[in-house]
């Protein structure tokens, strides 16, 4: 009986803070996405017409794009780049550490903050990305990155490479518990160290990879600051994401109901692309026969 209290008592923070944090908002955010209401006056129960709504709207649907375009650049870029930088730390060269905290600084820095900073380092004319052409004499290739329609989506989503920090410790992480032994039977046969991270480390670290492409998820589906501060959702809303979409019809718009029914679909997005993920990587394991 004792044990049990026991194990009632370590479970209640952690029951708690997900009722009032995960539970609690989306029944709110559900009953809100029925309601037709702009924050102050009385709601009026709309149904399912919000939702229709959202499905109509061509900028959702640019949104939706975006954002899963966004998770593309994590997996197929940003995460790999993270495994390398955590492969060449992993041997610790010289000065490693100071690499590795340098690395993962940009992840304590507030996100508006380098949202800013990427904003005048790309702009048209104050830009260091634009000077450095001229400079160079290659002044025919400048171009005002954020506010051309072929440039700002790629543009404004080139901060998130700096993030890569974070994503290298968890593959750190999870190299420094492989088996010392492992590597050192590899060496006696004569591999070299790209041999010894192809065919041990890399298929030894595919849980972190999995951890990564979530992690990257979370940040891509709940990001807005980007294209907020960096192109405020254009040119012609060629960069607006789920996350700027919404806060734009709940602030700009007021109309909270709109709102809540895309935030209902992100949740929707980032519970497809998890399911997704970790089915294939059960099919995955099942192939190699773990």
């Amino acid at each position: 009986m004792i044990a049990k209290r026991h194990i009632v008592l370590y479970l209640m923070p952690a029951v708690i803070f997900t009722l009032l944090f995960f539970v609690f908002p989306l029944i709110f955010a559900g009953y809100i996405s029925l309601q037709q209401w702009n924050g102050i006056n009385e709601m009026v129960y709309a149904g399912l017409d919000n939702f229709k709504l959202v499905f109509q709207d061509p900028v959702f649907i640019k949104a939706v794009i975006n954002t899963l375009l966004w998770v593309a650049g994590a997996v197929l870029l940003h995460i790999p780049f993270g495994l390398l930088l955590a492969l060449l730390l992993a041997r610790q060269p010289r000065g490693w550490k100071v690499f590795r905290v340098l690395f993962v600084l940009p992840n304590v820095i507030s996100t508006t903050a380098i949202a800013f900073l990427w904003y005048f380092v790309l702009h048209v004319n104050l830009g260091l990305v634009n000077n450095i052409l001229k400079l160079m004499g290659l002044g025919a290739l400048a171009r005002p990155w954020l506010a051309d329609l072929k440039t700002a989506l790629f543009a404004h989503q080139l901060p998130f490479i700096i993030y890569a920090g974070l994503t290298m410790v968890v593959f750190l992480t999870r190299i420094s518990a492989i088996p010392a032994e492992l590597n050192e039977a590899a060496k006696i046969e004569g591999a070299t160290n790209w041999q010894k991270d192809w065919y041990i480390t890399i298929p030894l670290v595919k849980d972190a990879v999995l951890i990564n492409i979530i992690l990257n998820l979370a940040f891509c589906l709940r990001m807005f600051e980007y294209p907020l501060l960096m192109t405020g959702g254009g040119p012609a809303n060629e960069t607006v994401n789920l996350g700027l979409y919404m806060f734009k019809e709940m602030i700009i718009a007021n109309r909270y109901g709109v709102s809540m029914a895309a935030g209902l679909m992100t949740i929707a997005v980032g519970a497809v692309v998890t399911g997704t993920t970790l089915a294939l990587s059960c099919i995955m394991d099942r192939r190699n026969g773990i």
